[in-house]
C-alpha cells in the first residue's frame, strides 16, 4: 500500500486548497451576513431558526469545500500519472477525510462568531445547529468512501481478463467455434468471472445511491430497484444475457448523464462489456 503521496503534489494541491478556503470564507460570511440583517429586519436575531438558516449555509460551505477538495487533489494525481487504485485509495481518501474535518473546524469557527451565536439564545439551540454541520460532514466522508470504492473497483474492471479456454453459457444460443477447440455459447448467459466483475460494480453503485445528494435530480429509488434487479441476476449460477442487459441499459440510460453519478456509469460501463454489454 501506498503510504504518502508525493511532497511536491501535495504541497501544490495545498496552495491550491488555500486559495479555495480563503474565497469560501468570505462567501459564507457575506451570506450569513446577509441571514443576519434580515432576521434584524424582522426582529427575529435571537431565534432558533436564524442560527438554523446560518447553519445550513454553513453546510452548504462544507459541502462545496469538500467537493473542491476531491476535484484538486484528484486533478494533482492525474498531473502527477497516480492512479486512483487499492494501493492509492485509502491515502487519497484519508487526506480527502483531513481536508473535510478542518473544513467543518473553520465553518464552525466562523458561524460561532455571527451575531446570532452570540445572543442569548439556550445552548441546545446553538447545539442543534452544529449538528447540522457534523450531519454534513458524516455525509461527505460517506460520500468520498463510496466515490473512491467505485474509482477502485473502476481500475481493477479495466485490468484484462485471464483468457479463458472454454465459456459456459446459460441458454439455446448458437455455438460458435473460436479456434483450438474453444466454444462459446452465444445466446443468452454470461461468463462467470465478467458476471462477478460487474456484481461488484452494482453492489458499488448501491453504496453510492445511498450518499447522493438531496437535490440530484433523479428518483433514487427507481434506480435502487433497477440496480439490485440486475444484481439479482447476475448473481445467479448461471445468469441470463438477455435479462441483464436489459436491466443494464436501463440503468445506463437514467444515470449517465447525471453529474452525482458519472463514477458509478464509469464503473459499470466496463464491467458491463466485459459481459459483453456494450453502453455508449
Amino acid at each position: 500500500m501506498a503510504d504518502t503521496l508525493p511532497t511536491e503534489m501535495i504541497n501544490t494541491f495545498y496552495d491550491l486548497t488555500r486559495v479555495e478556503y480563503e474565497s469560501l470564507d468570505k462567501q459564507l460570511r457575506r451570506q450569513i451576513q446577509v441571514i443576519e440583517r434580515q432576521a434584524a429586519a424582522a426582529g427575529l436575531i435571537s431565534s432558533g431558526n436564524t442560527i438554523f438558516l446560518a447553519c445550513e449555509a454553513g453546510a452548504n460551505s462544507l459541502s462545496v469545500r469538500s467537493r473542491m477538495a476531491w476535484s484538486l487533489l484528484f486533478k494533482a494525481m492525474k498531473a502527477y500519472g497516480i492512479e486512483i487504485n487499492r494501493a492509492t485509495g485509502p491515502v487519497f481518501l484519508s487526506e480527502l477525510g483531513t481536508q473535510a474535518t478542518n473544513s467543518s473546524i473553520t465553518v464552525q469557527a466562523i458561524i460561532e462568531s455571527c451575531a446570532v451565536f452570540r445572543s442569548g439564545l439556550p445552548n441546545n439551540a446553538k447545539q442543534a445547529g452544529m449538528d447540522i454541520i457534523q450531519q454534513a460532514l458524516h455525509h461527505e466522508v460517506a460520500r468520498m468512501k463510496a466515490e473512491v470504492q467505485l474509482l477502485v473497483a473502476a481500475s481493477e474492471n479495466m485490468k484484462p481478463l485471464t483468457p479463458q479456454s472454454r465459456i459456459e453459457i446459460n441458454g439455446d444460443g448458437n455455438v460458435v467455434v473460436t479456434g483450438d477447440g474453444n466454444q462459446i455459447n452465444a445466446g443468452t448467459s454470461i461468463d462467470s468471472k465478467a458476471a462477478a466483475a460487474l456484481a461488484d460494480a452494482l453492489k458499488t453503485t448501491l453504496d453510492h445511491l445511498t450518499v447522493l445528494p438531496v437535490e440530484t435530480p433523479i428518483n433514487s429509488a427507481e434506480i435502487k430497484e433497477l440496480v439490485e434487479d440486475a444484481l439479482a441476476e447476475v448473481k445467479k449460477s448461471k445468469p441470463n444475457k438477455v435479462k441483464a442487459v436489459s436491466a443494464i441499459k436501463g440503468i445506463a440510460e437514467t444515470i449517465k448523464f447525471v453529474p452525482d453519478l458519472k463514477a458509478a456509469y464509469d464503473i459499470i460501463k466496463p464491467a458491463a462489456a466485459m459481459a459483453g454489454i456494450y453502453l455508449p
